[in-house]
């Protein structure tokens, strides 16, 4: 089995911390199994630990997935800075 691998990059001074899934899909009237990806995103201040889900906020795709891992991964990071504008409101 392999080894989950986080990602992190800051943003408006919280971290952004993606995982990045892969999954195996039957797809009917196929033969075999389609690999498709999803992610899970935990957003905390700078420097916090993404594992105290009390000072991290948690997201995922959901039943929302993507045919590439690079794809999920460019979501995922797109969906934590959406997250992290929401939470600390327009910068401007």
């Amino acid at each position: 089995m392999q080894q989950e691998e986080w990602r992190v990059e800051g943003y408006r001074g919280m971290d952004a911390y993606v995982l990045v899934t892969s999954h195996r899909d039957a797809v009917a009237g196929s033969v075999g199994d389609t690999q498709t990806w999803g992610y899970e995103v935990r957003v905390g201040q700078e420097g916090a630990d993404p594992a105290d889900a009390g000072d991290t906020e948690i997201l995922s795709s959901g039943a929302h997935v993507f045919a590439t891992r690079h794809a999920a991964e460019v979501a995922a990071f797109a969906a934590a800075y959406a997250w992290i504008d929401k939470l600390l409101g327009d910068a401007r």
